[in-house]
């Protein structure tokens, strides 16, 4: 059984793949630096009732920001695979199928 073969992105979707490694990338940068946070900057933890919630909190939200980034990648990658299924449910393919895609008679 041959592989599948899928067509390169048309110009709008590259720029759409672009922005969502983008975005996927700050999404993880900040989750780095919110996971790296010390403690010890939200204050002494003796003069502060709420430091463990604080501390608590910091993980959730890296944790978070890392499932978003994740997410952006999932959903554009839907999105775009969802469109290529659309096209050639309508027949408006660009004609870059290769050959072999093609049953013998149509060739």
């Amino acid at each position: 059984m041959p592989g599948r073969v899928i067509p390169k992105p048309d110009a709008g979707a590259e720029r759409t793949i672009r922005w969502s490694r983008v975005v996927s990338y700050v999404l993880v940068v900040l989750a780095a630096i919110v996971l790296s946070l010390r403690p010890e900057l939200f204050g002494d933890p003796q003069t502060q009732p709420a430091h463990a919630l604080l501390h608590a909190w910091r993980i959730v939200l890296g944790i978070l920001l890392a499932v978003a980034a994740l997410g952006v990648q999932v959903v554009v990658g839907v999105r775009w695979r969802t469109g290529l299924r659309r096209a050639a449910e309508d027949g408006t393919d660009d004609g870059s199928e290769a050959a072999g895609n093609h049953a013998r008679g149509d060739r």
